[in-house]
């Protein structure tokens, strides 16, 4: 599925690593708002995200992972939720993105919205962010629900 064709989606892709981290371009839309950030995270950090994603939301009812600071450089926080008893998954993400030397609040490039998912794309979401991590490099994309034939 190419990116201009997706409504609601989150993807996250590896594009320059060391040693000790990595940087992340992250990508996020609801179908009505969209953004980009560019932040640091280690392998750890995220696979340790990623097995928090495994049997959710059966064996965890909240999962949260975040890189970067807030009010900082670059920020990337997502969370995901019950939102009802039908098994759909709020994922809410966070972005924050580069600023001006001088950190005015007004220069900084802030985004927050909500994707909902079903239970298989948080399945398959977890494991390709394990590889993602373990592996450090390639994208992995988590399709929101809108992204089924049936609402095309």
């Amino acid at each position: 599925m190419h990116i201009d064709k997706l409504k609601s989606f989150l993807e996250l892709q590896i594009i320059w690593k060391d040693d000790n981290m990595f940087e992340l371009k992250v990508t996020a839309s609801n179908g009505r708002y969209f953004g980009i950030t560019e932040v640091y995270d280690t392998t750890e950090s995220l696979f340790n995200f990623s097995q928090m994603l495994i049997n959710f939301p059966h064996e965890n009812n909240k999962a949260f992972h975040e890189a970067g600071y807030r009010e900082s450089y670059a920020y990337f926080s997502v969370s995901f939720y019950c939102i009802d008893n039908a098994g759909h998954i709020g994922v809410q993400v966070s972005l924050e993105d580069s600023v001006a030397t001088e950190f005015r609040p007004e220069e900084k490039h802030k985004l927050k919205l909500e994707i909902v998912v079903e239970p298989q794309a948080i399945v398959e979401f977890q494991k390709q962010l394990s590889r993602l991590a373990i592996k450090q490099e390639g994208i992995v994309t988590l399709y929101g629900r809108d992204n089924r034939i049936e609402y095309r």
